[in-house]
């Protein structure tokens, strides 16, 4: 099927496979027939209207969409901040290269509930330990995606600038940084994929405000239903993310398309 014809029936493919999707998912449900254990697509329809008919859990859903949100904001922009200056010293110093790269190898090679734990010992039962536990996660995602971005910049780009007197920071900002910005966009996208990952994974075992808590909260309770409806709330949130760091990438690095290597 040629590529042409792909991008022509994109959205009606799309919608398509969330028909079948659904399908397939109340077939399961009916075969199961154990709302307690997997809620089909009617009842979980039927929790989104519980979810907003009653003002407690309206009020509870919406606090908890605004923590989550923040802590995976916060904890995205700190991430950046730190991620992006230290994987610009790694590529370019070898000695900090030397005395980095052992650790970030170490702490990206945790599982993200593994820090959880100790999160919880420095900050409590907070949502300040979800922005914690996010800021850890993304963090070395963006690093090791900069790094490598940095270190493999080619040498054609940087001996002429440096033979033709141009500073240091003019290097950073008119060479190393524009040649690596593919790389740093992906550390970007998979930070904030990661981000939300630890966000949920920290309310989840906190059981504080956020979405990740109420689908404890609910999973507890055995309310299926509305377990899943937060779970796809989730999953949209994360998709509407990944959706703008990638138009962000097609508007930064506008000449990787032009370049790439043309798909069937």
């Amino acid at each position: 099927m040629s590529a042409s014809i792909v991008n022509r029936y994109r959205y009606p493919f799309l919608f398509l496979t969330i028909i079948v999707f659904v399908a397939v998912w109340w077939v399961v449900a009916k075969i199961v027939n154990d709302p307690y254990a997997l809620a089909g697509p009617v009842s979980t329809a039927k929790a989104y209207y519980q979810l907003f008919a009653q003002s407690s859990l309206r009020n509870l859903f919406i606090t908890s969409i605004e923590s989550t949100l923040l802590s995976i904001f916060l904890g995205f922009v700190l991430a950046v901040a730190i991620g992006i200056p230290v994987g610009i010293f790694m590529g370019r110093y070898l000695v900090v290269d030397y005395l980095v790269d052992p650790w970030i190898n170490i702490w990206y090679s945790i599982p993200a509930i593994a820090f959880v734990p100790l999160v919880m010992n420095w900050a409590g039962l907070t949502s300040i330990s979800a922005l914690i536990v996010s800021f850890l996660i993304a963090v070395f995602s963006i690093i090791i995606n900069v790094y490598t971005g940095v270190k493999n910049v080619s040498a054609s780009l940087v001996e002429p600038a440096i033979a033709f007197g141009i500073s240091k920071r003019a290097l950073y900002t008119k060479v190393i940084l524009p040649a690596s910005t593919p790389n740093i966009m992906v550390g970007l996208r998979l930070g904030i994929t990661r981000a939300i990952e630890g966000v949920i994974v920290a309310e989840m075992v906190f059981s504080v405000v956020g979405l990740g808590g109420m689908i404890f909260d609910t999973a507890d309770k055995l309310e299926m239903s509305l377990t899943i409806a937060l779970v796809i709330v989730i999953s949209l949130i994360s998709i509407a993310l990944n959706y703008l760091m990638k138009y962000l990438d097609h508007k930064v690095v506008f000449w990787k398309e032009s370049s790439a290597l043309k798909r069937e």
